[in-house]
This record gives C-alpha cells, sequence and structure tokens, in this order.
C-alpha cells in the first residue's frame, strides 16, 4: 500500500482525510505538528506524498518542505 504523510494542526481534518485515503487504497500516516511531521517524513519510501496544512501550531508547510530539501528526503510534497 502507498503511504501518504498528512500533517495538520485540527485533529479532525487528519481523520477525514485519512479515512478517505484508506478508502481509495492508500496508507495514511497522521501528524498534527511539524516535529512529528518530521520524524515520520524520514521513515517514508522514497517517491511517498506527503499533504500538509500551511499553517501549523509549530510552523508552516513552507518550513516543513524547507527541511525536507536540506535533508534530501526524497518525496513528493503537495500542499
Amino acid at each position: 500500500m502507498n503511504k501518504i504523510l498528512i500533517v495538520d494542526a485540527s485533529a479532525s481534518d487528519g481523520r477525514i482525510m485519512s479515512g478517505l485515503l484508506t478508502r481509495a487504497g492508500y496508507d495514511p500516516v497522521v501528524t498534527e505538528s511539524i516535529e512529528a511531521g518530521k520524524i515520520e517524513a524520514a521513515k517514508l519510501p522514497p517517491g511517498a506524498v506527503i499533504v500538509t496544512a500551511l499553517r501549523l501550531n509549530d510552523g508552516t508547510a513552507y518550513e516543513l518542505i524547507n527541511w525536507l530539501k536540506v535533508e534530501r528526503v526524497s518525496i513528493f510534497c503537495a500542499n
């Protein structure tokens, strides 16, 4: 199953997105902060997808994307 990381400060939005993706045949991982997202992103296989809110409690999607670039995490980022 294809992994997708969801980073969203809203627990309810994360649950809804996770349910939709699960029914579509994906294996979602949900986090509610950039720091938790970084930990989970490092575990993802190359080419995995991250769906993120623009603003989170501990930063922004832009900061997460820049971290991914610096760490050379090979994934597809969509926001």
